[in-house]
């Protein structure tokens, strides 16, 4: 009876771990989408709480962090680096880094914020949700950045 338990326990615990989806926050395959396979967590920010949902669609992985999401193009592995990298800011660095972003004379403003070039010559992408919640996209191949943009989908809860 023991061993019959622990099978099941075993079993249903495999099954949950499954349905979680690669790196935390909750896994879900969307249907009337095609088939989109997205992660979803809520990022709190000074008592606001944004959600944000990553594409992981072509084998894309994601980890959430307290305050940070990273993206990886693969499956997540001891020592790779990030393909990019989803954080908040204060609203105090918001307004400066978008005074970097509105000097860089290469910026472009595209799908509700700004791209830049950053710091280190880094891709970026930085927006605010209703002027409540901000948010700094980056990643190290400016090429791809709206590509990367687009598999974020942000939301205030």
């Amino acid at each position: 009876m023991k061993k019959t338990i622990c099978m099941l326990l075993t079993i249903i615990l495999a099954l949950a771990l499954a349905g979680c989806g690669a790196g935390g926050g909750t896994g879900d395959t969307d249907k009337a989408d095609g088939g989109r396979q997205t992660a979803s967590a809520y990022l709190d920010q000074d008592g606001t709480c944004i959600e944000v949902t990553a594409d992981l669609t072509g084998g894309w992985s994601v980890e959430f962090a307290r305050g940070a999401v990273y993206l990886y193009d693969s499956e997540i592995t001891e020592n790779k680096e990030s393909t990019a990298m989803l954080i908040t800011l204060d609203k105090d660095v918001y307004e400066e880094d978008m005074d970097e972003a509105m000097g860089d004379n290469n910026h472009k403003e595209a799908d509700g914020g700004v791209y830049y070039t950053g710091s280190g010559n880094e891709g970026s992408y930085l927006t605010s949700l209703n002027d409540s919640a901000y948010v700094l996209i980056t990643a190290p191949d400016q090429a791809s950045m709206e590509d990367i943009v687009a598999r974020f989908t942000l939301a205030l809860d």
